[in-house]
């Protein structure tokens, strides 16, 4: 008997001697089917990927940039941008650690880095300019917009000492008011009193508010020349205190939050405020330093809030454990697949074709040495395990203010049915059937509130919560719930990752010839049993960025005092801008040796006291000062250099009856400007004099010589 063996639906594969593995062709084309879906990813995308996971971001760009190159679309085009926004944030965390800890070369090597991946962040621009130029990119200090009505025309700058004993308090305001050439005004109520003073380098105001408190006292400035001295009681300060009404607009703070902080803080200021949400406004009335203290008060506490973008990636990771032990027999039969036996004879012909033919009589000592191959129908003996790939459910960039919470929730709305029975008229019974809908979402939810710090740390009260349905009830569903509330405290850029959301799904199974596969040990030859664990698990990974910090100046970190008397607060203009009465100020070069005051009134045989101030736009490293007093007798009794601090300054002076002679060599960083001397001067006769600044040179720190110029000073003595 001769048979052409065509074996068109299977390929044999060498294996072991004596072993031959059979594989269908429709196997392979599945092979060939998962292999080309597997290669939809670009080599350089599955690297990038990979790159992006394990924390290489620059080298993940690259990648991605081969991968658009190579062939672009919107998902490469998205991986692109997120490894670009995460090299950005690495680098930006190392720039500020690294200026932290005064690397500066480290820092400006990230710091353009990360301004290189952006180019347009104008934002970042900035910052690494005020980190370069740390003196040009200063903040401005804060600067009061209210104004006083009347300047008084007094020099803060002068100094004066006053030495009198057992002398009426009104007496003393009026020694203090001649020199400096202020008129003091008492109500008829103001007590009357001996005290005794000495004092020595103390200015006007300084005077004023000693005077003040040891006479109980408060003082209103009438006009630039005039004080009014009133007891310190509560209808008085009603009826002299200079009030007014100022509206603040806010940017950041609600209204009505700043009004309850306002009526807490200044309770003791008696202030009457008004807000106006239309505007987001507060309308205040008070004294002039109280609308002063509240105007700095509300500029520290109207801030913009810090904002933080969170990465959020929500990874589902089902496990899928199938055991199997048996066998297993399939719908479909298979032939012998081959035997190979002494008995056959194999001829092969000019073609290739063999042909097998049975020897005609085969002996039965011919079995011995004969090997069959025999193949049961589909039948195969398996030990499988398999795992399940993770999923990714959702990535969202979640951005928020500091304190607000954020929602984010993916999954669908269940209807739920419910009915309810009304009647057909009124006073019926209730048989008419009402169904309505209630809406449930399904799905993962999570509620944020961020909590930013000042350290470059964030607080974070999360919600996680996970509803689903588990099943069905009389064609009502069954809703499932897991969830968890957390409080973390995060550095910036830390990674923290929730999870725990377990559950388990457990299904057995037995297949095989009936009733033979459930016979007691023996029934895994006739069939196969199998159980199959399905287990799922929510896994959170949270990193917070901050990307906006509250503006927190130097001035916003000192205290407001209440009720001080300073320069400012009393409307009182430096020496350079006040104008003196009946005198015009001169014109004054950029360099120059200012003598201070420039007019004034002084009593014969009195005390009086001149400032000499430096004003350079170049810093100097040595400067010499002469001048001489016209006009009549006078004496120069002392004249004082203690104003330049721990700086190392050498001084040489020399004085006679009426000049003086003044040389300086200041440190290696020079000096540019500030109170150099004063001068204690005594006039002995009446009349008119004049304080000349007969030399002034000066040699800057370049060692070229700077050119100077000196001012003058007119004394009325009387």
């Amino acid at each position: 008997m001769k048979n052409k063996m065509h074996n068109n639906n299977k390929t044999y594969m060498a294996g072991l001697p004596g072993i031959r593995i059979a594989v269908t062709i429709p196997l392979m084309i599945m092979i060939i089917i998962l292999l080309s879906g597997c290669a939809t990813q670009s080599v350089y995308q599955k690297k990038g990927i990979s790159l992006y996971h394990s924390g290489e971001y620059d080298r993940a760009v690259e990648y991605f940039e081969r991968a658009m190159r190579e062939k672009p679309s919107t998902a490469i085009k998205t991986l692109l941008f997120k490894a670009k926004l995460s090299s950005y944030y690495h680098h930006l965390a190392l720039a500020r650690s690294y200026s932290e800890s005064d690397k500066k070369d480290e820092a400006v090597k990230e710091y353009k880095f990360a301004l290189g991946i952006f180019p347009d962040n104008k934002r970042l621009a900035d910052e690494l300019l005020t980190y370069l130029n740390p003196e040009e990119k200063k903040p401005e200090p804060f600067k009061y917009t209210i104004k006083p009505p009347v300047v008084l025309d007094v020099d803060t700058s002068e100094k004066m000492l006053l030495n009198l004993r057992s002398s009426p308090i009104t007496k003393i305001f009026k020694v203090v008011g001649k020199s400096y050439g202020i008129n003091f005004i008492f109500d008829k109520d103001f007590r009357d009193f001996v005290y005794s003073i000495e004092i020595d380098k103390i200015g006007f105001y300084e005077i004023l508010n000693q005077l003040c408190m040891v006479g109980n006292a408060k003082y209103r400035i009438l006009d630039s020349s005039s004080i009014l001295i009133y007891p310190n009681t509560t209808f008085k300060k009603r009826t002299f205190s200079l009030r007014g009404v100022k509206v603040y607009y806010l940017s950041n703070v609600k209204a009505e939050d700043a009004k309850k902080l306002l009526m807490t803080v200044f309770r003791d200021q008696q202030i009457q405020v008004q807000e106006d949400k239309t505007l987001n406004s507060l309308i205040i009335k008070g004294t002039y330093n109280t609308l002063r203290e509240i105007e700095k008060f509300l500029a520290s506490i109207d801030k913009g809030k810090s904002e933080v973008v969170i990465d959020i990636e929500i990874l589902e990771v089902t496990k899928n454990y199938i055991n199997a032990i048996g066998l297993n027999y399939g719908d479909t039969s298979s032939p012998v697949s081959t035997i190979t036996a002494a008995v056959v004879d194999r001829v092969v012909d000019q073609d290739g074709n063999v042909t097998e033919t049975i020897k005609e009589n085969p002996k039965f000592s011919d079995l011995k040495n004969t090997t069959f191959f025999l193949t049961l129908p589909s039948a195969a003996l398996n030990f499988l395990e398999s795992d399940d790939k993770n999923k990714i459910i959702a990535r969202p960039n979640l951005r928020g203010i500091d304190g607000e919470e954020i929602k984010f929730m993916v999954g669908d709305s269940v209807p739920i049915p419910q009915t309810s029975f009304a009647s057909s008229a009124g006073g019926g019974f209730n048989n008419i059937p009402v169904t309505s809908y209630q809406y449930r979402d399904v799905g993962v939810q999570v509620k944020i509130t961020p909590h930013i710090h000042r350290n470059n740390e964030v607080t974070l009260d999360v919600k996680l919560t996970i509803n689903s349905i588990t099943g069905y009830q009389e064609n009502f569903p069954i809703f499932g719930k897991r969830e968890v509330e957390s409080v973390i405290r995060l550095k910036e850029g830390e990674t923290n990752i929730i999870g725990g959301f377990i559950k388990d799904e457990v299904r057995r199974g037995l297949s095989g010839i009936p009733w033979l596969s459930r016979i007691p040990i023996l029934g895994k030859l006739f069939g196969a049993s199998g159980k199959s664990i399905q287990q799922t698990d929510l896994i959170f990974s949270i990193t917070p960025r901050v990307i906006r910090r509250v503006d927190i100046r130097p001035e916003d970190e000192e205290p407001i005092w209440s009720d001080i008397q300073t320069t400012a607060q009393s409307g009182t203009r430096e020496p350079s801008e006040r104008t003196p009465r009946g005198f015009t100020p001169r014109r004054r070069a950029g360099n120059s040796v200012i003598i201070a005051p420039a007019k004034r009134r002084a009593a014969v045989n009195g005390i009086s006291f001149f400032t000499l101030r430096l004003a350079t736009n170049k810093k100097l490293a040595s400067l010499s000062v002469s001048g001489s007093i016209s006009g009549g007798k006078a004496e120069i009794e002392d004249v004082k250099t203690e104003f330049f601090g721990s700086r190392k300054v050498e001084i040489f002076k020399n004085t006679s009856a009426s000049s003086f002679d003044l040389g300086y060599t200041f440190p290696p960083e020079g000096m540019k400007s500030g109170v150099v001397a004063q001068l204690k001067i005594k006039f002995h006769e009446k009349g008119n004099y004049t304080i000349n600044l007969t030399t002034v040179s000066a040699i800057g720190t370049d060692r070229q010589s700077v050119e100077l110029t000196g001012t003058s000073s007119e004394i009325e003595v009387y």
